[in-house]
């Protein structure tokens, strides 16, 4: 928390004339991109930690990449919903089709029917996690671009 009270203080103190809608967007904004670029820098570690070791199971690394593809399909949506207007409602879908995605893969560590090894369980959970926050970070700012074109003055 202390680090985002930093951050707010700072895009305040940067400014004292600054617009307030301006300063509000660039804080929320800034900490979703700054936490989507840990989660990505986190996947590749797991990724390039990896490359020595065995694949996945088939079933668990096709439901860790298809959550992946997903979260990249909503990304690209979300810059849709930022640069051109597009209704916010379409990412929100994708969003809980990821989060279902999730569960599944979840579900089947959990279940422990397949024959994993627990760091390879723990690799694909975390993966799993970080592409379903990456999502949920995206519709975020996807959230507040909108939140701030409808309180544009005069609109």
């Amino acid at each position: 928390m202390t680090e985002l009270r930093n951050g707010a203080d700072d895009l305040a103190a940067a400014d004292e004339a600054a617009d307030l809608r301006s300063v509000l967007a660039g804080l929320y904004v800034g900490q979703d991109m700054g936490r989507i670029d840990l989660l990505t820098r986190q996947v590749g570690e797991i990724a390039w930690e990896r490359r020595s070791t065995q694949p996945l199971p088939e079933v668990v690394r096709r439901l860790v990449r298809d959550i992946g593809e997903a979260c990249l399909m909503l990304i690209g949506r979300t810059s849709d919903v930022i640069a051109l207007s597009a209704p916010h409602g379409v990412v929100v879908r994708d969003l809980a089709d990821i989060s279902r995605r999730q569960e599944a893969l979840s579900r089947l560590l959990l279940e422990g029917e397949q024959t994993i090894v627990v760091a390879d369980a723990v690799d694909a959970a975390v993966i799993g996690r970080c592409y379903e926050e990456c999502a949920y970070r995206a519709v975020a700012v996807a959230r507040h671009a909108a939140m701030l074109r409808e309180t544009m003055p005069g609109r």
